[in-house]
């Protein structure tokens, strides 16, 4: 006795038939969008005329191919007439101005398609409507005033690793409760999303999953915004932990708050106002130290070096009066102000030289640029060696 057997194999994937049916969806669906419809209703009627003309130019005129027909058609249509062929009969020259009519009014139709859609671009760009689909950008969270803003994307511009970054504001309002951004505002940015910051279909909208920083603006004058902020930053540090998350804090009281939520790094106006006040009060002139190295605009900066002391060397561990001796023998154009330690909250700035350096402390420095230490990493390590040897 035979049996025949049936095997049910079941796949992870849609069927052909399903996928076949989706796809027809989605082109039904696009015919259904006003701006296609009219490209395709005038290419129809283009496409008419073209074999139209060439049909009644092959058949009255003479000496004249169907191809000669279709050529004399196109310059027609386009208003270009080379003048290589021209009408002879009543019938030719009736379709040669019919056929101009045509496309003039095809032309100027078409054209104002295209201007119309560049508009609502422009238009869905200034609201924020959109959304952006680079990579490698900054994001910028809020927009506590214009000038602000302005002060930021002009640091932003002077900064040595951002200032080539495409650049993405996201901000719930705009200042004076406008509805759009202004021109000079759009000209500086590469792309606006109006949405709450803290809702994960506005970040996504940002293409915040492939962007390589975010920064968080505040205000003093509304306290809310550091907890709608320390949300937001929270929320990138969950789904993307790549990304670098920066807050500005209104109240001090936020940066405490930032380790519980992985935040990268917090600025805090407040606590630099209150305690510069009062150095400035015993030393006059302290100010304007502050205001050089927390601006690009010249001068000196702070940096802290990319690779950690570790990377540098796979010998002894090193002491930090060594590395700031070795820098200066070899007339590197810094000046080590410390080492930021991974296991330490804060900053091990002017420690002591016999200080042992552990293999995941950068150094803090001062210069005018981001020094290379990385490659001038085995010159330092050789001078270091060359000190330790005795007379």
């Amino acid at each position: 006795m035979k049996y025949l057997v049936f095997i049910t194999i079941q796949t992870n994937g849609p069927e052909p038939m399903a996928l076949q049916q989706i796809f027809l969806r989605q082109v039904i669906r696009s015919f259904r969008r006003p701006i296609l419809r009219s490209l395709l209703l005038l290419l129809g009627v283009l496409t008419l005329m073209l074999l139209l003309f060439a049909t009644t130019f092959y058949l009255f005129e003479k000496d004249v191919t169907f191809s000669d027909g279709l050529w004399t058609a196109y310059i027609t249509l386009t208003t270009i007439g080379y003048g290589d062929f021209s009408a002879k009969t009543a019938e030719g020259r009736f379709i040669t101005v019919f056929t101009s009519m045509i496309g003039i009014a095809c032309f100027g139709l078409f054209t104002g398609v295209i201007l119309e859609k560049a508009i609502q671009r422009r238009t869905r760009k200034m609201k924020g409507e959109g959304q952006y689909t680079g990579r490698d950008h900054l994001v910028i969270v809020n927009l506590p005033s214009y000038e602000e803003i302005r002060d930021i994307l002009k640091e932003l511009d002077l900064s040595a690793d951002f200032k080539d970054l495409p650049r993405v504001l996201i901000s719930a309002a705009l200042p004076n409760d406008d509805k759009e951004i202004p021109d000079t505002l759009a000209s500086q940015i590469d792309g606006y999303i109006s949405g709450m910051p803290s809702r994960l279909d506005t970040l996504e909208r940002a293409n915040l999953q492939f962007a390589k920083g975010c920064l968080l603006l505040s205000s003093p004058s509304n306290p809310s915004m550091d907890d709608t902020n320390t949300l937001t930053a929270g929320l990138i540090e969950k789904k993307w932990p790549q990304v670098i998350t920066v807050m500005a804090c209104g109240r001090s009281e936020t940066l405490n708050n930032l380790a519980m939520f992985n935040i990268d790094g917090g600025v805090s106006a407040m606590n630099l106002q209150m305690g510069l006040l009062v150095q400035e009060l015993e030393d006059p002139g302290v100010f304007e130290v502050y205001s050089q190295l927390s601006s690009n605009t010249g001068g000196n900066q702070i940096y802290i070096s990319r690779t950690p002391v570790g990377q540098w060397t796979d010998s002894a561990s090193l002491q930090f009066g060594q590395v700031k001796l070795a820098a200066m023998q070899l007339d590197f154009p810094v000046e080590i102000l410390g080492i930021k330690r991974k296991s330490q909250e804060t900053l091990m700035l002017n420690p002591g030289n016999g200080l042992n350096l552990e293999n995941e402390d950068r150094v803090v420095y001062l210069a005018t640029n981001r020094f290379p230490w990385q490659e001038e990493s085995s010159r330092l390590i050789e001078q270091i060696n060359k000190n330790l040897l005795p007379a």
